[in-house]
């Protein structure tokens, strides 16, 4: 009889008296009885099969999706068995790094135009606002023409210039103006297709309310529920309520051009005013997604004894904002589950992302906004070079920065989801101390994307012949 071996990388989940077995890399999930499970894990040990006509019909199957093949001289590779649980805890160690220069040529940047805030939010990861710096404009136009130069020579065809930071972007109002001004000039000049977006906490003038929403292709809007809980952890430098100026700005930004989204970061003592504060939003605004984050503990969150929800109360308070906000047509989104998706990288870090600091730094997160921040050695890869008027990059950076994906994370290995959260994030594991909380997104990473996953599966017509797979 043949030999055979694993194709591809082979995962299985419990479901009652079943089995999901899930190939991520083929985009292919069964579900199977114990009978088929077991000759997965045959083929895998290099056990002998059975010669059964029963046994055929299963392996005809199996080679026709493309699960298992002929032997060769090469091992099968993948687990079958149950996915372990992975160590979350510690970050790997990483090989030295390859640091021939690789042409960077990015073709979106994001501008953290200020670390002056208005607000004082309880959990700011950056302290927004304690320590005022502002980028200086010709830093930031050239940071554009870069990237328009890049476009040019790549032929893309499209740019992408957001605003971001340590602090609120729209309190450098004129700077963020000039910007888009001069993004939109240059692309006229080249044919290029322009996107622009903002992350904002909603805390601005009727007239800044009136330009992003018919100006920007994109706003994310930080809000966190209730007046009572809005007001409370992120409430305004002198210490009045935000909330109703929130709540401005989301309608202004619901009738204009622009696509809209919410992002609440849920706490352990908030977390029960999320499904009406969801609800809320969902239907009285034009929102295209609500991201929903558990509390990760850093920043000034340290100074004020906030702690992010237990693992099992974020997951079961997502799945029911999930279904109110559907109601509306409204997508809740978190970052970690997404099973449609298949990525070796949790985000851009690793490309590395072009991100200018206020100081001029070139940072691949968004989270690590200055050289104070402890994670600066490893996300913070170049500076702004005033004499030339250019951007200068660190190699052995950047290389080390572009293994921080999933391949290079023992720790994910036996998991199934290691191709959708592909991770995590790079900046929250090796952020000194925060051990426990990547634990517990790794614990909703798997739960959220497993949803994901049997939604699909559930949805999926059943293909002919995959009935021997639970029957016999």
């Amino acid at each position: 009889m043949t030999r055979y071996q694993l194709a591809t990388e082979i995962f299985s989940l419990p479901r009652g008296r079943e089995h999901i077995v899930y190939a991520p890399l083929q985009r292919t999930s069964l579900l199977v009885n114990d009978a088929a499970l077991n000759l997965l894990a045959d083929i895998a040990a290099e056990r002998s099969l059975p010669r059964d006509s029963r046994t055929r019909e299963v392996l005809d199957l199996l080679l026709e999706l493309e699960l298992i093949g002929p032997k060769s001289g090469r091992r099968g590779a993948g687990p079958t068995g149950p996915t372990r649980q992975p160590d979350a805890a510690t970050p790997h160690e990483r090989p030295a790094a390859d640091v021939t220069p690789i042409p960077l040529r990015p073709t979106a940047c994001t501008l953290f135009l200020t670390t002056a805030c208005n607000l004082r939010c309880l959990y700011c990861y950056a302290s927004g606002g304690d320590r005022p710096r502002h980028l200086d404009e010709r830093v930031a136009r050239d940071a554009i023409d870069f990237i328009v130069s890049n476009a040019v020579e790549s032929e893309v065809g499209e740019v992408t210039v957001a605003f971001h930071g340590g602090g609120e972007p729209t309190l450098a109002g004129e700077t963020l103006v000039h910007c888009v001004e001069h993004a939109r000039r240059r692309c006229r000049e080249h044919g290029l297709e322009l996107s622009t977006g903002v992350a904002t906490n909603g805390v601005m003038g009727d007239g800044m309310r009136d330009y992003l929403a018919d100006t920007m292709t994109s706003v994310m809007v930080s809000v966190d529920g209730p007046a009572a809980v809005q007001d409370r952890l992120r409430p305004q430098a002198n210490g009045g309520p935000s909330s109703a100026a929130v709540e401005r700005t989301l309608e202004r930004l619901s009738a204009g051009a622009c696509s809209v989204g919410a992002r609440l970061t849920c706490t352990s003592d908030t977390i029960e005013h999320v499904p009406a504060a969801v609800r809320h939003l969902a239907a009285d605004y034009k929102l295209a997604t609500i991201h929903l984050e558990p509390l990760f503990a850093c920043g000034r969150s340290l100074h004020h004894d906030l702690q992010p929800p237990s693992a099992d109360r974020f997951v079961e308070t997502f799945r029911r904002c999930r279904a109110l906000a559907a109601e509306h047509g409204v997508t809740v989104v978190y970052s970690g589950a997404r099973q449609p998706s298949l990525a070796h990288a949790f985000c851009q870090a690793s490309a590395p992302s072009f991100n200018v600091t206020s100081d001029g730094d070139i940072t691949a997160c968004y989270e690590v906004t200055g050289r104070d921040d402890p994670r600066a050695e490893t996300f913070i890869y170049g500076a702004y070079d005033p004499a030339q008027r250019a951007f200068a990059f660190d190699d052995a950076r950047i290389a080390a920065l572009r293994r921080l994906t999933v391949d290079d994370a023992p720790r994910c290995a036996l998991c199934f989801c290691k191709y959708h959260c592909a991770g995590d994030c790079a900046s929250k594991r090796l952020y000194p101390g925060g051990e426990e909380s990547v634990i517990a997104r790794c614990q909703i990473n798997r739960r959220l994307t497993r949803d994901q996953l049997e939604d699909a599966l559930m949805g999926t017509p059943v293909p002919a012949g995959v009935e021997a797979l639970t029957k016999g």
